[in-house]
């Protein structure tokens, strides 16, 4: 009998998921994001028996009816490695943010049905994402995040690489059957964004299991259009050499890209003394990561918890092994992978360190227009923690742990010189989240003008309503020479419950966000105005 009431917990879980499976001989199942996520996704899996596997895929549920299913694809690709018959269906040209449904069918029967949502491949979409690393010792701990991946239903997770200790073919045996717990029990996968660690002996690992044929495993890719680039790098190649050219000629063209995000193992400062530093990461990539304003860097490898205060570069008067705090342009780092490597101690902190912990963790990220938000998120204990509302998976379910440092539990990340008024990416991160603001001076301007008081004049305004899941309502202007500008949105009575300010904006056009989820249904008047004057209207309905 088992005694260990987790363990037991544990391995209730995988037989379930086992069990959903019993009459498929298609497993293992993987869902692999390398290109345009917004059109395209690898569907892997490992075919245990059974002849002629085929991919059955629609917009629709049909459940196990796989003849309604409008698409049917063979797979691309099947290579044998590390004890599987790995099976890759590439999907292109497909819709963006919109969900598939899929069933694998072959000669000896049918698997689960899943289904996986393409990226949004536009900006106004908010995205949350899991990103985290070094799963490969305990299991027990793997699980509890695999299952946390299932019940925060992310957009997608950046995996920072050592899935395994030893590369070999019984871990991956059981690393894919953990990875089934990230698989939601309404049948949703979640995308997996590949990394290697030193714990992976080549490439190839990376290439037979997750169909990753990109030479030198470094590459990036869009999320919601020109929302965030997310930068993949190896630390197991030069950083210098073909990968800096390649990042710094990546990074030069990505001025019309709002965020930049980059993943990879080895940190550049691992924050215990058992980690060596990486100079050479230094020398060649912090550079390009200030130059060209990276805004947040995933690093794993040394098995500790960490996040620093925005830093640059620097070998001056107040600087740190090379790098010095600067709250206007830095970027911000966490790490450093704890999805089950065994921990160590934190030992090594820096006096740009925002905080550091020895725990089992993975960063949840939150990125929009306007901001990113980063939280450290505790992973043991999963099985009591809620789930999220597939409607609303930005708001954290019962139970769930969030590291809560003395210098706070959200790093806020706006854009330099902009954002939050009053007060700057930076400063929020060291204070450790936003602060309520005083009245601003632009606050006395906006009193309602006579022609927002023509109540029966609100039909003749175009309507905008907030997106169904984040609950945010955009708003686009025009500004034409610099000036204050307020967005409000008031009720019926002229009461003002919601609002955004942008002192000094620039000429040019705009769309900007505003919170409604704390509205009740009913409609509203969204007013944009600049120095005063009124640029736009919208009539905002909220059902």
């Amino acid at each position: 009998m088992l005694k260990n009431p987790v363990l037991t917990t544990h391995l209730i879980l995988l037989l379930s998921a086992f069990a959903l499976d019993a009459n498929a001989l298609a497993e293992k199942f993987r869902a692999i994001w390398y290109d345009n996520p917004s059109s395209s996704i690898v569907i892997a899996w490992h075919q245990a028996s059974g002849e002629n596997p085929i991919l059955y895929l629609d917009v629709n549920d049909f459940g196990a009816n796989v003849g309604e299913y409008g698409i049917s694809k063979r797979p691309d690709h099947v290579q044998l490695a590390k004890g599987m018959n790995n099976h890759f269906v590439r999907l292109t040209g497909l819709i963006p943010n919109v969900t598939y449904y899929f069933i694998i069918k072959d000669s000896e029967g049918l698997s689960r049905r899943m289904f996986f949502t393409t990226a949004p491949n536009t900006p106004d979409k908010r995205l949350s994402i899991i990103a985290g690393g070094d799963s490969r010792n305990h299991r027990e701990a793997r699980q509890d995040a695999n299952l946390l991946v299932a019940k925060l239903r992310p957009h997608c997770v950046l995996f920072g690489g050592d899935f395994t200790q030893n590369d070999s073919p019984e871990e991956w045996l059981e690393w894919m059957d953990d990875w089934q717990l990230t698989i939601a029990r309404d049948g949703r996968i979640t995308p997996i964004i590949v990394t290697r660690g030193n714990h992976e002996e080549s490439n190839q690992t990376l290439a037979d299991l997750f169909d990753l044929k990109i030479p030198g495993a470094f590459y990036a890719f869009n999320l919601g259009g020109n929302l965030v680039r997310i930068y993949t790098l190896n630390t197991m190649i030069p950083a210098g050499g073909d990968q800096r050219n390649w990042l710094e000629k990546d990074l030069r063209s990505s001025g019309h890209i709002t965020w930049r995000l980059a993943q990879y193992h080895h940190p550049m400062r691992p924050h215990t003394e058992r980690k060596p530093e990486k100079n050479d990461q230094v020398a060649y990539w912090a550079p390009l990561f200030h130059k060209y304003n990276m805004n947040l860097v995933v690093e794993c490898d040394a098995h500790v918890v960490k996040s620093t205060f925005p830093i640059r570069p620097d070998n001056g008067p107040g600087s740190d092994q090379g790098f010095i705090r600067d709250d206007e342009t830095g970027t911000v780092y966490v790490g450093e992978g704890c999805w089950g490597a065994p921990l160590r101690d934190n030992n090594d902190d820096k006096n740009w360190t925002r905080a550091s912990g020895s725990f089992n963790q993975f960063n949840w990220i939150f990125i929009d227009r306007e901001k990113i938000e980063v939280r450290t998120i505790k992973t043991d204990g999963a099985q009591k923690v809620g789930e999220v509302r597939p409607e609303n998976i930005f708001l954290a379910p019962r139970g769930l742990s969030i590291w809560n440092p003395p210098t706070g539990d959200v790093i806020h990340i706006s854009q330099h010189g902009s954002g939050i008024p009053g007060m700057g990416q930076e400063m929020l991160a060291a204070r450790g989240g936003f602060q309520k603001e005083p009245p601003s001076k632009l606050a006395a301007q906006e009193s309602p003008s006579p022609e927002e008081n023509e109540l029966e004049n609100w039909d003749d305004c175009p309507m905008v309503m907030p997106d169904a899941v984040s609950g945010d309502v955009v708003v686009k202007y025009t500004v034409d020479h610099p000036c204050n500008v307020v967005i409000r949105i008031v009720n019926t009575k002229f009461q003002e419950v919601s609002r955004l300010e942008i002192p000094n904006q620039e000429p040019g056009e705009y769309l900007k966000s505003l919170k409604t989820n704390h509205l009740k249904p009913g409609k509203y008047l969204a007013i944009v105005k600049g120095n005063r004057k009124v640029l736009r209207r919208y009539r905002v309905v909220k059902r």
